[in-house]
């Protein structure tokens, strides 16, 4: 699949998004992605073991709870995943972490039909992320690349038809 159709996957009417790596620091690219979904009305949660409010969003901890929560059709904290087609996650965070929460979503059953699109920002993944996303049968579903959602979700939104 290419990358641009990799991108439109990633969004979809119904969809939750998680942030991995969300920060309260304006400088860094956790607190940058997280404003740009809100900029653009998109459901948004951030992912941060330290943090309980980022943004004015509910923080949960890790990305478990939001894939059981979508898988068992529930509300979690103040987000409607009740409602949500599938899960799209985008890293920010160090490849190591990268790789523990994708070990994570690895051990949930049924986590490839929850998962929609992992979107690795630059600095979030390295060989071993991408040999991981393979091993666990999620590849055809990870957008890297150097690619940055801020440059490239604009468009993404658009073939989307959101």
């Amino acid at each position: 699949m290419s990358m641009k159709a990799k991108i439109r996957s990633f969004f979809s009417s119904n969809r939750q998004y998680a942030v991995a790596g969300a920060s309260n620091n304006p400088s860094k690219y956790g607190y940058k992605i997280l404003n740009w979904y809100i900029l653009h009305n998109l459901p948004v949660i951030p992912i941060n073991p330290k943090e309980l409010e980022i943004l004015g969003k509910d923080v949960v901890p890790n990305v478990t709870e939001i894939i059981n929560a979508i898988e068992t059709h529930k509300d979690l904290a103040s987000y409607k995943t009740s409602e949500a087609d599938g899960l799209s996650i985008s890293f920010l965070t160090p490849p190591p972490v990268t790789v523990k929460t994708l070990q994570e979503i690895s051990k949930i059953d049924g986590y490839d039909k929850v998962i929609k699109g992992l979107w690795f920002q630059p600095g979030s993944y390295d060989q071993e992320v991408l040999d991981l996303a393979e091993q666990i049968g999620e590849f055809d579903k990870v957008i890297h690349e150097d690619e940055c959602i801020l440059v490239r979700g604009e468009e993404g939104l658009v073939t989307a038809n959101l």
